[in-house]
């Protein structure tokens, strides 16, 4: 009884359009003043569910992303992209693609990526003609392989609440992210040619003038194997990592001179409202979490998976689909904090690789942040392209880009080893 009741006042308040955090917070309030609990209990658990080391590194990455977004990188790897990928049947939007996986790569935010690179290529690809459906439905999410390429700020905040490790999770991520990348790239290639898209063909740099274009992006692409190979290496903690990329970033923005004291201050501001909301949105899901544990709600989900689902595949696949089903409702970082501390014990009883499980939830993730209505990157990339624009405008599109994006969790969930292999390899 109190599970339905928890649910009702949950989705109730969602309906009405009030924030996460606040919903949140009020039922767990609700729910302890209906069990006679003393409301302190809020202050102190919220408190303790952001007391942790790990989550400075949450801030740190949203930093270094707007200073790299702001600072030049972005226009770096935009041109290397172009330069590779330019020369092939809808060029430009190939280009979005893989430069929205290669900034997610520096970044590890998937709106921060989308607005990045979108900002600069949307117009482009207007210019040439492509329909503003097909532009909102490939720019938002491409930008979640910014979700699922290392580093991401998501993989973060898993690896902290459901205690796996983030260093394990990062370079989990590169072969998912490596062939979402071709296969969204291969979709929008089709796309292009079977509706002419792209008329305006790209000057293929040669020769020169291309290790021109690498070398410039050189640095940029070295973002990544420093804060994978520091944690690696055992020379810095993931947190220590973040500081490493905001170090490097500043550093490659003050070579480049495209940072002026507005725009760092631009930068600052951006970084602490963002670290701000999802902080938030953590600690008050951590006093839910009290709620649900004191009414022993994650035993009870556990012994209805031991029961019905019969094997560890049945079992990830029912996952999937409640993750599709709040995602269609709710944003992931309150999923995230929410449900991996119930699920991921219950997957660790069906003998599930911690890393395969946390690549599992990363990719139904990244499905959700495209979902609608409440697609983060959708949302994102329909603002981007028109202000105007409305998430039922990106129609077919978006469930073509829906259905690949689908395919890959469950070939996520059915090939263990694409999760697994490189983690292996490094212990």
């Amino acid at each position: 009884m109190m599970i339905i009741l928890i649910l009702l006042i949950f989705f109730a308040l969602l309906f009405i359009g009030m924030p996460i955090a606040y919903v949140i917070g009020l039922v767990s309030i609700a729910m302890l003043m209906l069990s006679g609990v003393s409301l302190e209990i809020v202050i102190q658990r919220m408190f303790a569910g952001v007391d942790s080391f790990s989550y400075l590194a949450l801030p740190l990455f949203i930093l270094a992303g707007n200073i790299m977004g702001k600072g030049g990188l972005t226009k770096r790897l935009m041109a290397l992209s172009s330069a590779v990928v330019g020369r092939f049947t809808g060029g430009t939007a190939i280009t979005t693609v893989v430069t929205t996986a290669l900034f997610g790569a520096v970044s590890g935010s998937t709106v921060a990526t989308t607005y990045a690179v979108g900002s600069v290529l949307v117009p482009r690809l207007q210019e040439e003609k492509y329909s503003n459906s097909f532009i909102a439905s490939i720019i938002g999410p491409a930008g979640v392989l910014g979700l699922i390429i290392p580093p991401s700020i998501t993989m973060v905040i898993l690896g902290i609440t459901a205690n796996i490790s983030i260093g394990d999770l990062f370079i989990a991520g590169l072969i998912p992210g490596i062939i979402l990348t071709v296969a969204l790239s291969v979709y929008v290639a089709v796309i292009a040619k079977k509706k002419g898209y792209g008329e305006i063909p790209a000057e293929t740099p040669k020769g020169k003038e291309f290790w021109v274009i690498a070398w410039r992006a050189f640095f940029p692409l070295l973002t990544p194997i420093f804060i994978l190979g520091s944690i690696f290496s055992g020379f810095a903690t993931a947190t220590e990592a973040a500081v490493i990329a905001v170090a490097y970033g500043f550093i490659l923005a003050l070579v480049y001179r495209e940072l002026n004291f507005r725009t760092y201050k631009e930068i600052m501001v951006s970084s602490a409202v963002t670290s701000a909301t999802i902080l938030i949105i953590i600690s008050a899901a951590n006093a839910f979490t009290y709620v649900l544990t004191a009414n022993q709600i994650p035993i009870m989900i556990s012994n209805f998976f031991l029961d019905y689902a019969t094997s560890p595949w049945m079992f990830l696949i029912i996952v999937s689909i409640i993750l599709l089903i709040l995602g269609t409702l709710t944003e992931v970082t309150s999923l995230i904090v929410l449900l991996s501390p119930i699920f991921m014990p219950i997957a660790t009883q069906y003998g599930i690789d911690p890393v395969h499980f946390g690549m599992v939830l990363i990719m139904n993730f990244a499905l959700a942040n495209i979902t609608p209505p409440v697609g983060l990157s959708l949302i994102a990339g329909c603002s981007i392209t028109d202000r105007r624009m409305g998430i039922e405008e990106t129609l077919p599109y978006i469930l073509h880009v829906l259905a690949i994006v689908g395919v890959m969790v469950l070939i996520i969930i059915f090939f263990p080893p694409l999760s697994t292999f490189l983690p292996g390899l490094f212990k």
